[in-house]
Parts: structure tokens; C-alpha cells; sequence
């Protein structure tokens, strides 16, 4: 396949299209290969984009439009690009609105996960993202926007195990994206709670969230949880800082401040 295709032109191109903003056209390059070559030109391509890229691009087609990168980019390659998703972020909106960047992550990775229902494919996603520091940081943010929803769910998980559980007093958008990491990969659930609880330490015992009013001792299986703006914070010090720099310098100063 390798051999019928220009891969430096191409990854010149659809890179020079993302980083210009033009997404859409970068969109239409693959949709030409696609039908030209197949999809398998097309996995070829986003092996070769900078994780960096292909996180913008990927990015772009959040909230249910459709684009053949969600689609076929390797489960490693998204992993990877995980890592600069939060390279926009400034200080002041991660104080500001964190809710807001909450909501694209979320987008963003539920978008990837539940583009097709291939189930092979999802856990191959979610194994790789959580095999890295930033892709735990990313899934604690997420199941930070509703920690009782996240306790309920892992003491069933705990009392009844992963297949056979589901069923929570609510039906908050994360607890398919929560069930699907933890019927998937059980240590990579763990470690995802770990990251959302940093003090908690697995047992007998069930989880529970620490009170805020905290006027007696409790016991080892109260969990202080980081808040969503503590772990936005710390995935935007995850971003590897040499890419950022050379984005700086192709986007402009301002975007990264």
C-alpha cells in the first residue's frame, strides 16, 4: 500500500490543512484518498500525522460529525494524541469555565469510543488511552463531573462486577462511558478511580466520598476527590511541552499563553 502512495505529500498536506484551520478541506483530502485507495490508504495517513495533528483534527469533528480519521485512527496513535487535547487551555478558563472544558473533552472522547459500534475496536481505544498518565488524568476529569454517580457505580461494581452492573439511581451520560472502561479493563477502571481519588485505598470496604464537613475521623474508605478543575489543571501539565512550543510558533503566541 506503502508503495502506491506519496505518504510525505500527503502528510504535508492534510498537516499544513489542519494547522491552518481548514479542517474540513484536510477532511475532504482523506474522503479522496479513501475512495481512491480505501481505507486502509487512510489508516496509513494518520500513522504518519504528529500526534499533535492529528489531536486537532480529530477535535474538530466532535459532537456527532462524522469524519474517517474518529473512525479509523489506530487505537496508539488516538492514545498519543490524547496527550495535547488540553494545549489550547489558558489558565483563566480552566479557573473560569471549567464545565466548559469538561464538556469538549467529554465530546471528544465519547466521540472517538462510540463512533461505530464495533466493540473490538472501543476497548482496543480505551486500553490504550489508559495505558498513559494523560488518558487516566483525562477519564478522572470526566467521571469528576459526577462523583455520586461514580461511587454508586463502583461499589456495585465492587458488590457485583462489572458485567453485571449498570443500573445506578441515575442516568448521568457518563455511566456508559464508565461501564464501558471498567467491563473492559478492570485495572485500567482502578487506576482511573485512583486518579479520582488519590487517597483512597482499594479494600473489603466500600467507597464513599469524604464530607466536606469534615468534624470527626472517618475511616480509610473515605475518598477525598479531585475536583474538575484540579485534574483539568493537571492534563494541561501534562502536554508535552516541545510539541507545544512548536505549535506555538506555526498558531501564534496567544493560543498556548
Amino acid at each position: 500500500m506503502s508503495d502506491e502512495l506519496n505518504l510525505p505529500a500527503l502528510n504535508r498536506q492534510i498537516t499544513e490543512l489542519v494547522l491552518t484551520g481548514s479542517t474540513e478541506h484536510a477532511e475532504a483530502a482523506l474522503d479522496e484518498v479513501a475512495d481512491q485507495r480505501g481505507d486502509l490508504a487512510i489508516v496509513e495517513i494518520l500513522e504518519t500525522l504528529s500526534p499533535e495533528v492529528a489531536c486537532m483534527h480529530l477535535s474538530a469533528f466532535d459532537g456527532g460529525k462524522l469524519s474517517l480519521a474518529t473512525l479509523l485512527i489506530s487505537p496508539a496513535s488516538w492514545a498519543q494524541s490524547l496527550a495535547y487535547f488540553a494545549a489550547i487551555w489558558r489558565r483563566e478558563d480552566i479557573e473560569d469555565e471549567p464545565e466548559i472544558l469538561s464538556e469538549s473533552l467529554y465530546a471528544h472522547i465519547h466521540g472517538v469510543l462510540f463512533a461505530s459500534d464495533d466493540q473490538d475496536r472501543r476497548a482496543a481505544l480505551i486500553h490504550e488511552a489508559l495505558l498513559t498518565d494523560w488518558g487516566t488524568t483525562a477519564f478522572a476529569t470526566l467521571f469528576s463531573t459526577a462523583i455520586g454517580e461514580i461511587v454508586e457505580l463502583a461499589n456495585e461494581i465492587h458488590a457485583r462486577g462489572a458485567q453485571n452492573s449498570g443500573t445506578t439511581s441515575s442516568d448521568h451520560d457518563i455511566i456508559p462511558l464508565a461501564l464501558a472502561v471498567a467491563r473492559t479493563d478492570v485495572d485500567a477502571w482502578d487506576r482511573v478511580l485512583l486518579e479520582l481519588f488519590p487517597d483512597w485505598q482499594p479494600g473489603d470496604n466500600e467507597l464513599h466520598a469524604r464530607p466536606e464537613e469534615e468534624d470527626e475521623q472517618y475511616g480509610y474508605e473515605y475518598a477525598s476527590p479531585r475536583n474538575t478543575q484540579e485534574l483539568l489543571t493537571r492534563l494541561r501539565s501534562q502536554v508535552p511541552s516541545k510539541a507545544t512550543s512548536n505549535l506555538r510558533a506555526t498558531l501564534g503566541e496567544d493560543i498556548f499563553s
